[in-house]
């Protein structure tokens, strides 16, 4: 009851009543109502776990876009201190070609009675043969990467402030949603939230009637994958998360969200997810409903993108649901936003 009325409390403030009479409501509108909230919180639940998986995606892009501006920053590096030590190898080179170029005084052309003749120009183009023409060629193919990696670390550097910004205004707009649930958490009242809770048990019942009805008419000229072995392990490390808090992008012992529940749950078995749903839908085997196995993971949304459960048998799931919740146990839900059932590979 608590879970419905935190979500029924989501929509409250922006759905209008239905007109009643001066005296009390009638058993129908407010079965009306009960209905057309029941549709409302749906649509705005859907919404707050796309903000959440929108804000594990752009995290998972700036930690990639963070770890290429470090590699980025370390051949800048490289490249600045060949390009020092270029410098100072030609000016090594240029001396010592017109110095000595491996000759003694009396027979080098510098210092000879045809020096002058010869012209400057001349013998230079002559002694800078070798070590100085090679110098040159690597300061200036040196110096053109350089000029490169510097512009890649700074488009990297703005692809990173981009994604930020893309996390922060996720986050924002889903503190606002949870910001309206606690503030009309109080308004939920009445007859209202029960007749809403018995539509709720009612989509749940339908889900589960619908899951023992795959389940009982198996096709076994449907191939699928086996089952992973690293489900139980799997399972037992999901279960021990009961009553972790959720929280946004979170992936440890206090606070996770959806995605980071089951990538630490198969993190366990030896098996790697990414920390975003859409991915792991991508990563993942599909495998029709008649052939779910305890381990595998019920997706939402499009392409997995919304949100993500793990089933544990017997017509039920452990989730991190949303803000405001506890990593639990619920039946399985095959209703709204269902998008398909995901085997991880070993």
């Amino acid at each position: 009851m608590l879970a419905v009325m935190a979500v029924v409390a989501m929509c409250l403030g922006t759905v209008e009543p239905l007109a009643t009479s001066a005296g009390a409501a009638t058993v129908a509108q407010e079965k009306a109502q009960a209905a057309f909230l029941y549709a409302q919180v749906q649509k705005n639940n859907s919404a707050a776990q796309v903000l959440g998986q929108k804000f594990n995606l752009a995290h998972m892009k700036l930690t990639g876009i963070l770890n290429d501006i470090r590699n980025t920053r370390v051949t800048v590096r490289t490249i600045e201190a060949n390009v020092s030590k270029g410098r100072q190898q030609l000016k090594s080179a240029a001396v010592f070609a017109f110095v000595t170029h491996q000759s003694i005084n009396a027979t080098n052309p510098l210092f000879g009675n045809g020096a002058v003749a010869a012209g400057a120009t001349s013998v230079y183009n002559s002694l800078a043969e070798g070590d100085v023409g090679s110098t040159i060629a690597r300061l200036t193919n040196n110096r053109i990467a350089l000029t490169l990696e510097k512009k890649k670390l700074r488009d990297e550097v703005l692809s990173a402030r981009h994604q930020a910004d893309v996390a922060k205004a996720a986050l924002f707009k889903a503190n606002r949603l949870v910001a309206d649930l606690n503030g009309n958490l109080r308004a939920v009242r009445g007859k209202i939230a029960s007749y809403y809770a018995a539509i709720a048990a009612a989509a749940a019942a339908k889900s589960r009637a619908a899951l023992a009805a795959a389940t009982a008419n198996v096709n076994t000229t449907t191939s699928a994958p086996g089952p992973n072995p690293a489900a139980d392990v799997a399972i037992r490390t999901a279960e021990s998360f009961l009553g972790t808090w959720y929280c946004w992008g979170g992936a440890s012992r206090s606070c996770v969200d959806c995605s980071g529940l089951v990538m630490l749950a198969y993190d366990a078995a030896g098996i790697y997810l990414p920390h975003y749903s859409g991915a792991q839908f991508q990563d993942t085997q599909r495998v029709p409903l008649f052939d779910i196995q305890p381990g595998d993971i019920l997706f939402y949304g499009y392409n997995g993108d919304e949100h993500e459960a793990m089933y544990i048998g017997h017509g039920e799931m452990i989730e991190a649901p949303q803000t405001g919740y506890q990593v639990h146990i619920t039946p399985v839900r095959l209703g709204y936003g269902f998008a398909g059932v995901g085997r991880p590979r070993s």
